[in-house]
């Protein structure tokens, strides 16, 4: 059984029985996930957390987070809580190893190594490398069949 190329795949076309990849639109593709992952990777404005309001009125609702909240900087900001924010007593410690066992699973330490998100934004970059090593492969290849001195006729 042969493997079979989705039609659709962007950058890939098939000619024949051979497959053409466009390196302009490979590295488009690249390009576009280069700034999905950047918008991973960079801290938005911590949102307020309190909101100043005249005496006698009814304070108005925080404004919530910013659009594309949600990075690692963040979740590593707002997500970083313990006993000084839950309380010592019992049962709030008890919350706390919760919260820092999550934590660490999900974050891992202070220094970004370890942890479910930090690994994902490691290997989306790996991922982002190897779509680029395969547009510049291409691209070498393309020129190598281009010279008269490397092609050969059978």
């Amino acid at each position: 059984m042969a493997i079979e190329l989705d039609k659709d795949w962007p950058g890939l076309t098939v000619k024949g029985n051979e497959p053409k990849w466009d390196s302009t639109e490979i590295k488009r593709i690249a390009g576009e996930l280069e700034e999905s992952l950047k918008a991973l990777k960079t801290p938005t404005q911590p949102p307020a957390t309190s909101v100043a309001h005249a005496a006698g009125t009814t304070s108005p609702p925080l404004p919530g987070p910013p659009p594309g909240a949600g990075s690692l900087p963040d979740v590593r900001l707002q997500c970083a809580i313990g006993p000084a924010q839950l309380g010592e007593w019992l049962t709030a410690q008890q919350f706390a190893i919760s919260v820092n066992t999550a934590y660490a699973t999900l974050i891992g330490d202070t220094k970004g190594s370890g942890g479910v998100y930090s690994s994902l934004i490691r290997q989306y970059g790996a991922v982002i490398e190897a779509v680029l090593d395969i547009a510049k492969t291409n691209t070498a290849a393309e020129q190598a069949n281009l010279e008269p001195g490397t092609r050969r006729d059978v």
